[in-house]
């Protein structure tokens, strides 16, 4: 979806990724992989438990290991200024769970909507 803002630019509010969280990250995996015949396979990171779905041949979620053992689903939308929308969510009261951060070639935050649902917003190395 584009959005013209005031400036008279055009900017991507696209829902682009979601990321399913719980206590037992293999037993998501194996839950969502069985239900809906999906390709999930496990990323290499160090840290935790992470797996990439695949539809349609296209990377399109993931599953992780939730430490604190919140379960959890995390949309992530792309936005032409991470920081920008940032600040936006800070003068709108809510919460930033993940600061802007570089991630390989993705720039990613994580704020929480007034019911303290995380949103992911992510910025291409392009815009």
């Amino acid at each position: 979806m584009f959005i013209k803002n005031n400036s008279g630019r055009h900017r991507v509010a696209k829902i682009t990724h979601v990321d399913i969280a719980g206590i037992d990250g293999g037993k998501l995996k194996s839950f969502y992989g069985d239900l809906f015949d999906w390709n999930i396979t496990r990323r290499d990171i160090p840290t935790f438990d992470y797996y990439d779905i695949e539809t349609e041949g296209e990377l399109t979620a993931g599953i992780r290991h939730e430490p604190e053992g919140r379960a959890e689903i995390t949309i992530y939308i792309e936005v032409d200024d991470v920081e920008a929308y940032v600040e936006k969510a800070k003068s709108l009261g809510v919460n930033i769970r993940i600061p802007p951060m570089q991630y390989g070639d993705l720039k990613f935050a994580v704020i929480e909507d007034p019911e303290k649902n995380p949103v992911g917003l992510t910025q291409a190395k392009s815009n």
